[in-house]
């Protein structure tokens, strides 16, 4: 009954998740290109330049929901780039070598990528006369589960830091609301990375983000890129989405599913 009412929002989840995303995407490319945002311009011509212009014009894209496949494609291998390029030589964990973003939106676009724009989108109102959407949809089983072991596995480090001061975070103290905030990130994350309890516990950490945000953020400004509440935006629109998207076949969600079907 649950995993019905929640399937039932899954239209709206997918168009929130990718107007956010791109958006975001789109105040990153804008600080680059333009000095927007309080942000340096990339020289013309350099690699920065070029990612900037990817994710202005990939971003509004993005938002529009036009070429939203090919797009999210595009940008999914930019972010990957940048990840192994800028992040990781300095940590494997993102949580250290400040990737998160870079991880999330990669892995989020090859989501858009199978999944496309959804009905509320310009390309839901053209045919589709290349047959890439039945060619990307093939893959969207793979890039759910995908999403959410990494969306889980990076959060969990969010939870192991101010839990444990693990990757050079600061424990709180006990009952603080940060204590609170690290309690549900770290099982939170394990569970979201396993697939167990998926849409109740992404639910949850859904809210969880929004709290975040208008808490924490919010206050410093309108703009996330401004006010360093990115990642709780995104945090907070994958998880709405897994919510009624479910965690895919390869879970513990799945596993437990199959056997009950069994017996």
């Amino acid at each position: 009954m649950l995993t019905k009412i929640f399937a039932m929002f899954f239209p709206a989840t997918l168009t929130l998740l990718r107007i956010f995303a791109g958006f975001l995407f789109w105040e990153r490319g804008a600080s680059k290109l333009l000095g927007w945002f309080g942000g340096n311009q990339a020289d013309f011509f350099s690699l920065l330049w070029i990612a900037a212009i990817l994710e202005f014009l990939g971003g509004i894209a993005i938002v529009a929901g036009l070429f939203t496949r090919p797009v999210a494609f595009i940008l999914a291998g930019e972010m990957a780039v940048a990840f192994f390029m800028a992040h990781f030589p300095r940590s494997f964990w993102p949580i250290v070598n400040q990737g998160e973003l870079a991880v999330l939106f990669c892995f989020l676009f090859l989501l858009l990528a199978t999944t496309g724009p959804g009905k509320l989108s310009v390309e839901a109102l053209l045919p589709d006369k290349t047959g890439l959407r039945k060619l990307f949809s093939r893959f969207y089983p793979m890039t759910l589960t995908l999403l959410r072991v990494v969306t889980g596995v990076v959060f969990w480090q969010f939870g192991a830091a101010k839990l444990f001061g693990m990757f050079g975070g600061n424990q709180p103290e006990l009952l603080t609301l940060r204590w609170f905030a690290g309690v549900l990130e770290f099982f939170g994350g394990l569970f979201i990375a396993g697939g167990l309890y998926t849409r109740p516990v992404a639910f949850l950490l859904s809210g969880e983000m929004a709290t975040a945000f208008f808490l924490s953020h919010f206050p410093r400004g309108f703009w996330p890129i401004q006010n360093g509440g990115e990642r709780a935006v995104l945090f907070c629109f994958i998880y709405f989405f897994l919510a009624t998207a479910g965690p895919g076949r390869l879970s513990l969600d799945g596993l437990i599913a199959g056997r009950s079907s069994k017996r």
